[in-house]
């Protein structure tokens, strides 16, 4: 009950330690694109281009924590074959959820490139 104690207030340091405001602003990530109401619609694809890109950096995060608690939870396994195959299991989900996370960004990432062609209009007309 102590490690899995320890294992809990470790993780909700870390989480808290990369959450807080002061670590990570909206300067930072370039979430803040256009000053005051002249914004375009360029500056809005911008916007959730860099939000996209934000969610990433953060999801590799997560990721890699996860592929280290399975990691953990292999090497300390002892010969358990349950043990084992909810690490295996582990690695497996993760692998797969980010791979399909890349997989959309790349998707949303060509699209947005082309929308913020310089010239490109929705409406036909430059």
């Amino acid at each position: 009950m102590t490690r899995l104690y320890i294992n809990s207030l470790t993780f909700l340091i870390l989480v808290t330690y990369f959450l807080l405001p002061g670590q990570v602003g909206a300067q930072d990530l370039g979430l803040i694109v256009c000053d005051g109401p002249n914004c375009t619609f360029g500056d809005l694809v911008k916007l959730a281009q860099n939000l996209i890109n934000a969610l990433i950096i953060i999801s590799t995060f997560l990721a890699t924590a996860a592929f280290a608690y399975a990691g953990s939870i292999l090497l300390t396994s002892g010969g358990q074959e349950s043990a084992k195959t909810k690490a295996k299991e582990i690695f497996r989900k993760v692998l797969i959820g980010y791979l399909w996370i890349l997989g959309a960004w790349l998707l949303v990432y060509t699209i947005t490139s082309v929308l913020l062609k310089p010239g490109y209009s929705l409406l036909g007309a430059p």
